[in-house]
């Protein structure tokens, strides 16, 4: 008798994503594996995205449609996660797709190291590139420092490209910041559980477009992943603290990021913002001085931001 395969549900978040949405869910109705169930949060879009999500749930039974107003990708995911009825669950950003092996590797994955979260390469491409397909498919299994220490390196910072058990999100902490949101949710999981199954391939296809939101500039948004990647340092300095040095690395790089967008008029357009910035990076100064992780360019560039900006602006120019 054939064991029957546990549900599996694909969370989508959806915020005008027309040009992409068509490839996406494709991709996934494409799997080999047997058993999923596709669930589209429709984040309160503004072009066609609502209607495109609409009409693939009138023509498939296993896709489910939630329309929202919009809350941003975290909190879209989240009420997907309340939606789930899978076992085990992936997330699919709208304007991603992904191999036809996607799921099934990775579930085959997890259950051969026996981990309730497993993961897969990325592969980057621009628009009209040659998608390249793998051949050969190497599971590993990454835990503890030597996770840990990838994570800090902005290793499996994504919450697409992995496969969870569902269990691991209960008292799971959803921000509403939605720039390096997944940094912060990922962090909170693997304190709880520092072992997962990889899978060492380029199953989930990320395209890099002018609509990513990776591609933001500077504006008030752009201030929400300083939010998040200080919360990730407060909870290693609370809670693990052997991995501080680094956690205040990724802070640090940052905050040196930010300070380096936008001009005087903008700097005083978000001076609440910098505000905040150059209090963490005064308070942290000395630490940021000892840290072995830090580049010592990025230190310097931290030394003139915070206390020479002026300097910084007229050599800029």
């Amino acid at each position: 008798m054939i064991e029957e395969q546990p549900l599996i549900s694909c969370i989508i978040p959806v915020f005008n994503a027309e040009k992409y949405l068509h490839r996406c869910i494709n991709s996934i109705l494409a799997q080999d594996y047997p058993t999923i169930e596709i669930i589209l949060i429709d984040d309160g879009s503004t072009d066609t995205s609502s209607t495109i999500c609409d009409e693939y749930a009138k023509q498939y039974c296993n896709i489910i449609v939630k329309h929202t107003s919009n809350k941003g990708a975290s909190l879209a995911r989240k009420t997907g996660l309340e939606l789930a009825k899978g076992e085990y669950l992936t997330f699919v950003d709208a304007d991603d797709y992904v191999t036809h092996n996607y799921v099934s590797a990775m579930f085959e994955a997890l259950k051969k190291y026996n981990t309730e979260i497993s993961s897969c390469c990325q592969q980057i491409i621009k628009p009209n590139d040659i998608l390249q397909v793998s051949t050969h498919i190497e599971i590993l299994l990454l835990k503890d420092s030597d996770l840990m220490s990838r994570f800090f390196w902005y290793e499996f910072w994504g919450m697409p490209a992995s496969l969870y058990h569902k269990a691991v999100f209960k008292r799971i902490n959803f921000p509403k910041a939605t720039l390096s949101e997944d940094y912060y949710i990922k962090c909170q999981i693997f304190l709880r559980n520092c072992k997962m199954a990889y899978v060492d391939a380029p199953l989930y296809i990320y395209e890099k477009h002018a609509d990513s939101l990776s591609n933001t500039k500077l504006s008030a948004k752009a201030f929400e992943e300083f939010e998040n990647t200080i919360a990730v340092y407060e909870i290693i300095r609370n809670q693990n603290p052997q991995y501080t040095q680094l956690a205040l690395k990724n802070a640090i790089e940052t905050c040196v990021k930010l300070l380096l967008m936008g001009d005087s008029v903008q700097h005083k357009k978000y001076k609440r913002n910098y505000t905040l910035i150059n209090k963490f990076m005064k308070i942290h100064s000395m630490e940021i001085f000892r840290n072995r992780y830090l580049l010592r360019n990025v230190k310097i560039l931290a030394l003139v931001l915070r206390y020479f900006p002026y300097l910084y602006r007229f050599i800029k120019k």
